[in-house]
């Protein structure tokens, strides 16, 4: 086998003309960066197969749980279509119920289950008169016991997630409680919000629990809710469910700025009903004062179009903001002072109310996605705009790998969607559009406010397979990436000017995972059709500068 198999490579122009664009000989040459992007498949045997999972980052250490895996037959991949949309649409065979370390660079996995996990840390005990071990002593049935009562964090499929510094943060997901598996009415869109230590819970996978101090068990994990808890009886089990929680999300994002979280979009799903989020939700969250293994969460006003509906039927049916599974990503804005602030922007995602068509005299059910914008700007007056001119033509419009970079020359800021689902064909009744291998770039301009989507290649990963669906786009840990900075907080978008240097190859980071589409409209899971996908590929940034 290859080492590498050689994608094919995209030529990204971001260009703007100043002045005029015929420069007079008055006028000073500006020079136009372009950015050749390459993706290669890396060659590696012990990636794990998931979708829609979490994971965070130390060093090249991957940590990965949650979401989907492939069990027998190719059971991960695209749910099916034609089924009830729980137990039958997301086996449970495909639940991933394995946490895994996996180091990109040596190609090395360490796993255990959560019940495995949960066991490791409850039978272990300090090394005898070590530092604090008594206090380690009396914190391990605290930590098991947290982790019991949260085990679905680490099952469920979905999850909106986010990492600062050492800390991953997880927020709802797609599933059932962990001992009514088998049952289609225990599926739910969970409510809980975990607070996770990366480099902490990668030891514990390893079997290296004797490096965590005592402050790395108290930070291990905390867990906490922000709606009210009701006992519901189902086939005679009694299951906990949330009923009046604003942070009930799957297929949404999380992203913070500044000190406040925001929950971008998203639904509650559940076995019997679903309501789409319709919002962005800015919450706080602080470890307890009185218990390092709860959070205490404060959820604000929503930002939404839909105020007074919103949580109803009636929202879902006007709300722009109905949206799941897309590209929602961040971004820079302009202010009044033509400051940058941060914020975040939604391209694309699934599916518009008035998805029901009436073509002579015919009405049909299609599953439109959106090819309009949204800009979220939390510090700005206007909370956001909804910018309708915008058309993304139906490509790229379902969840998938992205990056963000500024470009001071052009004064752009540009998203890269790479693969995922929508080729820019419409859909057929009860279809979702077609899978894609294309790379669009979405240039927002900073001075118009408007974004303009281009397509860059068709088919980025090569081959007749498709991929990008559900996948995550990893940073490259080992390069000096420079980001934004914002009134002193760190953004995710990368700073071009001083990350790339001219004409040399900038390893950017890595695609992995998602959903495999063994053809371009599966329907549904299995062989041949599609699958959970462990395969990664690396992302190399060029940047050239030509005279405008």
């Amino acid at each position: 086998m290859k080492r590498f198999t050689l994608g094919s490579a995209m030529l990204i122009v971001l260009t703007t003309c100043f002045l005029s664009c015929k420069p007079t000989k008055e006028e000073a040459t500006v020079l136009i960066p372009e950015y050749v992007v390459n993706v290669t498949q890396v060659t590696q045997q012990n990636a794990p197969a998931l979708q829609s999972y979490a994971h965070g980052v130390n060093g090249a250490d991957w940590l990965l749980f949650a979401g989907r895996t492939n069990r027998i037959n190719d059971d991960g991949g695209l749910h099916d279509l034609n089924a009830n949309y729980t137990n039958t649409s997301f086996l449970p065979l495909s639940y991933n119920d394995d946490i895994f370390v996996y180091n990109v660079e040596k190609d090395e996995v360490s796993a255990l289950s959560f019940n495995e996990m949960v066991s490791e840390i409850s039978s272990f005990t300090p090394a005898s008169g070590s530092t604090d071990a008594a206090a380690i002593t009396a914190l391990i049935p605290q930590i098991a016991s947290a982790l019991k009562a949260n085990g679905t964090v680490f099952r469920a499929t979905n999850p909106l997630v986010m990492q600062e510094g050492n800390y991953m943060y997880v927020v709802g997901g797609y599933g059932t409680p962990l001992d009514q598996t088998d049952s289609g009415n225990a599926y739910i869109t969970f409510d809980q919000v975990a607070k996770i230590n990366v480099p902490s819970m990668i030891n514990v996978i390893k079997g290296d629990l004797n490096a965590l101090t005592l402050a790395d068990w108290q930070s291990l994990v905390a867990f906490g809710r922000s709606g009210t808890i009701d006992p519901i009886v189902i086939n005679g089990k009694t299951k906990q469910v949330v009923t009046d929680g604003k942070l009930v999300s799957t297929g949404g994002e999380l992203f913070k700025i500044g000190s406040t979280f925001y929950l971008a979009g998203g639904h509650n799903f559940t076995a019997n009903s679903q309501q789409y989020v319709d919002a962005v939700y800015p919450f706080t969250m602080s470890v307890s004062a009185s218990n390092p293994l709860a959070l205490d969460i404060t959820v604000s006003a929503p930002i939404t179009d839909v105020p007074t509906t919103i949580g109803t039927p009636a929202a879902d049916a006007t709300s722009k903001f109905r949206r799941r599974d897309g590209p929602i990503v961040s971004a820079l804005y302009m202010d009044s002072n033509k400051n940058l602030t941060e914020g975040l922007a939604f391209y694309g995602g699934v599916f518009q109310p008035d998805s029901v068509v009436i073509v002579n005299k015919d009405t049909t059910s299609y599953l439109r996605a959106w090819n309009t914008a949204i800009y979220v700007t939390p510090s700005l007056s206007a909370k956001y705009t909804i910018d309708s001119d915008y058309n993304q033509k139906n490509f790229n419009v379902y969840a998938c790998a992205d990056f963000e970079l500024y470009d001071a020359v052009s004064g752009t800021v540009s998203t890269f969607l790479m693969g995922g689902i929508g080729d820019g064909t419409y859909q057929g009744p009860q279809t979702l559009s077609p899978f894609t291998n294309s790379l669009t770039q979405v240039r927002y301009d900073l001075s118009t406010g408007k974004s303009t989507p281009k397509v860059i290649d068709q088919n980025i990963f090569g081959g007749s397979s498709f991929y990008g669906a559900e996948t995550e786009f990893i940073f490259n840990s080992s390069q000096p990436i420079s980001f934004m900075t914002v009134n002193g907080d760190a953004t995710e978008v990368i700073d071009a000017d001083k990350t790339f240097q001219e004409g040399q190859g900038f390893d950017l980071g890595f695609i992995y995972g998602g959903i495999e589409a063994f053809e371009n409209t599966p329907g549904t899971f299995g062989r041949g059709k599609s699958a959970a996908s462990s395969k990664i590929w690396k992302v190399t940034v060029t940047k050239n500068t030509v005279n405008n």
